[in-house]
């Protein structure tokens, strides 16, 4: 199963990673960060559906998904194509992602920039936001429900948002006593990533009104765009389709009916 390679494989590169550098450094880079940018506020400005844009040159699923490319090009590419916020995958291993793709998307976009990972650290989350992370990814499934509550604080006190995922009612079930300003639902289930939009309307129903819900995985068109503004989301995450496109920014209009 390829979520427990990734996963055994991101124990060791964390612990890797922990001997060149402790949480004292991180703390120290972060003071010389600039402050966070608003992902809530920007959700909330493109109302009624923010856009987030992933630069992603790989996946298990999918394999290969693009050759090359400038990070920098790219963000600057969805921001002008009306992109609410950037997601950024940094895992290495399996998506050939870089924590260093977090500042590069950076220099070329005003826009929050989203480290997408698997996070199975304390130390990660001090680690993008020192890269200059202004929100995090939490895979609820990956966690305990002791772990989830610790890392959103810790998000929290490092002034990012914690987009916390969920893929069903287990995970459902588990953010249940948690306040998150910010909930995403895959609807790739992790196990045999088979991907189903019904599971974002299925899932939507148990969230509560208060918390912005961003749908993630398997939207291809504007109708899909349409189905979800209906069912009160107020946000897409999308990456492969941007990321084969030779055209990214017409495909981001047309997702969003401009």
């Amino acid at each position: 199963m390829f979520l427990k390679k990734i996963i055994e494989r991101k124990r060791e590169e964390v612990e890797e990673r922990k001997k060149a550098s402790s949480i004292r450094e991180m703390e120290g880079r972060i003071s010389k960060v600039p402050p966070p940018r608003d992902l809530m506020e920007t959700i909330s400005r493109h109302a009624p559906m923010a856009l987030i844009a992933e630069i992603k040159f790989a996946s298990p699923s999918a394999g290969v998904i693009r050759t090359g490319g400038d990070p920098r090009h790219i963000a600057g590419e969805y921001e002008s194509a009306g992109a609410s916020a950037i997601s950024v995958l940094t895992e290495p291993n399996f998506f050939k992602g870089d924590l260093s793709f977090l500042g590069l998307a950076k220099e070329k976009t005003s826009l929050p920039v989203l480290q997408k990972d698997f996070i199975i650290d304390p130390f990660q989350i001090f680690e993008g936001r020192a890269a200059g992370a202004d929100a995090v990814l939490l895979i609820a499934t990956l966690l305990d429900r002791e772990q989830l509550n610790d890392f959103v604080n810790l998000a929290t006190g490092l002034h990012i948002v914690p987009l916390v995922e969920i893929h069903d009612e287990e995970d459902l079930e588990k953010i249940s006593t948690l306040s998150l300003p910010l909930i995403g639902i895959n609807n790739r289930d992790l196990k045999t990533f088979e991907v189903d939009l019904k599971t974002t309307l299925r899932l939507k129903k148990g969230i509560s009104s208060r918390a912005k819900v961003i749908s993630e995985s398997g939207i291809k068109n504007s109708d899909d765009v349409r189905l979800l503004r209906e069912a009160g989301v107020d946000g897409i995450l999308v990456g492969e389709i941007l990321m084969r496109s030779s055209d990214p920014a017409s495909t981001i209009k047309e997702l969003l009916g401009k």
